[in-house]
């Protein structure tokens, strides 16, 4: 998961602006003025109208990135393509994979998402598209989860837990030989420090692969939860508490997957730099 802590860059307004299609259309559209201008006018009408276009491109360009409303646009904008970043490398991952469970679960979350962004559009509502933000997170991190686990269930134990422990004993009743150079009474010792960590680290990854699969099974439940209260009472003036208690209990990714990366059994993640707001919603599924 991606660390709340960490900062992120803050988008280009002055960049969001100029590659905004409506600016696109009002610079294609000036251009097409002064051919139009050329015609009665020669260059002269050519020159005045692409004079004043550029004149008002640059007073745009000093106005209108530092406007609140198109700074929240150029937020929402970044925040949509980083999740994308993140989701498509995940959706692949799954379908090589070949975890229908786990895309038709993510599918099915994303058309209750879908369904809250209408909602989120009615006046009369207190949710916000912020507040349906943080839900779209969760699923890019339900896919991540699923990623993680399968990664997992691919991987096989260099040796099991008897077998391990028979060449502990076999170890340790070398080491206990008179006589034992030091050399190789060290390379001994490191290599029954090697089984001891091995077979800790595997009985470590078992507890929270069923954690992990625990964690999975239940999200789209809690999901499902949190959408049916939501469209229960879309006019509630406690909508924002009431999200928020409702996504309290959806935080559960970030320790776990944690957990599986200090471990070194994560598969490396493609994921792009959200920014500070989307950040803060990056959250995990906790029960």
């Amino acid at each position: 998961m991606t660390d709340p802590t960490a900062p992120s860059p803050q988008p280009s307004y002055l960049g969001a602006f100029l590659s905004h299609p409506r600016n696109r259309v009002a610079i294609l559209a000036a251009g097409v003025a002064a051919v139009f201008a050329s015609i009665p006018l020669g260059w002269q009408g050519a020159a005045l109208v692409s004079t004043l276009a550029l004149g008002l491109e640059v007073l745009a360009c000093l106005v209108v990135p530092g406007l609140p409303s198109f700074q929240a646009w150029a937020d929402r904008d970044q925040r949509y393509l980083a999740r994308s970043m993140r989701r498509s490398p995940l959706i692949a991952q799954l379908t090589q994979y070949g975890d229908s469970a786990a895309l038709a679960a993510y599918q099915q979350m994303g058309v209750r998402v879908q369904a809250l962004y209408q909602t989120a559009k009615d006046r009369r509502t207190t949710l916000t598209p912020a507040d349906v933000e943080k839900l779209e997170d969760l699923t890019v991190d339900y896919l991540e989860l699923s990623v993680v686990l399968r990664s997992l269930a691919q991987r096989k134990d260099t040796a099991s837990d008897s077998v391990a422990a028979k060449r502990i004993a076999t170890l340790r009743t070398h080491l206990e030989q008179p006589g034992l150079p030091d050399d190789e009474a060290r390379q001994l010792r490191a290599a029954l420090t090697e089984y001891s960590d091995a077979i800790a680290r595997s009985r470590r990854l078992a507890v929270r692969r069923c954690a992990l699969e625990a964690t999975l099974a239940a999200m789209p439940d809690k999901f499902e939860e949190v959408y049916q209260r939501v469209m229960t009472a879309p006019y509630s003036t406690e909508m924002g508490n009431m999200l928020e208690e409702s996504l309290s209990r959806l935080r559960i990714a970030e320790d776990v997957a944690a957990e599986f990366e200090t471990l070194g059994a994560a598969p490396p993640r493609t994921t792009a730099t959200p920014p500070a707001q989307a950040v803060q919603a990056i959250q995990t599924v906790r029960a």
